[in-house]
């Protein structure tokens, strides 16, 4: 199975390839031209970036994952996947984090303060993202970064997502996406819901 992914930022590349690693360990990633530095730019690429996945990648599923920032996920979800091509459409997950990625890995603050070895306190409420880059090394650069990049792989892959489920629609509604998917392509991957 190849699996293509158009996301926006180093984050979200890791957070894919945790999952990836989780639920598909033997797919093969291919990971869409993003060429822009906004939000504008991404979204503006969306059509091209899947077809290039799509067609010249041979992408059996792709994952395209983005932001909310202050708006509700579900209008920006709305929204962005009416860009999706039609032909593209039953091959595509769209997964919109409630204001960022950071916010879903700080769902289970349990688990994050313990990967991080810091206090719950320490991690803001409302937008720990700052935060969790810092502490996972996302800010450096080259060597360093790649190393972060795989912590935070490990850590997604590690993690409790049954918590993340229940704690997060807009996490659960990208899993259903996947599973979705999953089930369509007769890839076998964990039940994460726990129910059989």
């Amino acid at each position: 199975m190849k699996i293509g992914y158009y996301v926006q930022g180093a984050m979200d590349e890791a957070f894919i390839q945790g999952l990836a690693k989780r639920w598909c360990p033997d797919a093969q990633l291919a990971d869409g031209r993003f060429r822009g530095s906004s939000g504008e730019s991404f979204r503006r690429e969306i059509r091209k970036a899947l077809l290039d996945l799509r067609d010249d990648k041979s992408c059996d599923i792709v994952v395209i994952l983005t932001d909310s920032d202050v708006n509700p996920w579900r209008d920006v979800k709305r929204r962005e996947a009416a860009k999706i091509p039609p032909i593209c459409q039953h091959q595509c997950a769209f997964g919109v984090a409630e204001r960022n990625v950071e916010c879903w890995l700080s769902i289970d603050r349990h688990q994050l303060v313990a990967y991080l070895q810091c206090l719950p306190g320490d991690i803001p409420d409302d937008d720990p993202s700052g935060f969790v880059k810092r502490r996972f090394g996302m800010g450096m650069r080259d060597e360093e970064r790649k190393s972060a990049q795989q912590r935070v792989c490990e850590f997604v892959a590690a993690a409790n997502l049954k918590t993340w489920i229940d704690g997060s629609p807009s996490f659960a509604d990208f899993y259903d996406d996947v599973w979705r998917l999953a089930t369509q392509n007769r890839c076998h991957m964990p039940n994460e819901r726990g129910a059989d």
